[in-house]
């Protein structure tokens, strides 16, 4: 497994969740009348969620894991085997459904469900980083090991 590309994804993450923490202390009020912070929030939060499905595609192919018969399963597929904690699992495959809503239903968006996903949820993506670099090393240790 190439742990750069996994490595590079995680980086990519962590910039846009440093983007995202500038505006998670904005109270609902600030946030809805600003929508230069909207935009900025809304396209941080789907690169963010899309930095995940990344990372989960790349694990699944590279380690031969089941495929999904949908999408939003990537992440029970990570849970069950060992690669993220199975809540967090839950968790993040909800988000992947938000991030759907962001890409194609743009129209529609609920900015409070917006704002609520930012001053709630940025600690999932943080988890979901720190599960899968504990897996990495995990696996590099075993590969030490071995």
């Amino acid at each position: 497994m190439d742990t750069m590309v996994i490595g590079a994804r995680l980086k990519k993450l962590e910039t846009c969740l440093n983007r995202l923490r500038k505006y998670s202390h904005s109270s609902l009020g600030e946030y809805l009348m600003n929508e230069e912070i909207q935009s900025v929030v809304e396209r941080q939060l789907q690169l963010a969620i899309q930095v995940c499905i990344d990372i989960a595609n790349y694990i699944i192919a590279r380690e031969r894991l089941d495929i999904p018969e949908e999408e939003k399963n990537m992440f029970m597929i990570l849970g069950r085997h060992g690669i993220i904690r199975n809540d967090l699992a839950e968790r993040i495959r909800s988000m992947l459904s938000f991030r759907n809503i962001l890409v194609y239903d743009y129209l529609e968006i609920d900015h409070s469900i917006v704002f609520r996903v930012l001053t709630e949820q940025l600690g999932d993506l943080e988890d979901y980083a720190g599960d899968v670099v504990a897996w990495l090393e995990r696996k590099e240790q075993e590969y030490l090991t071995a």
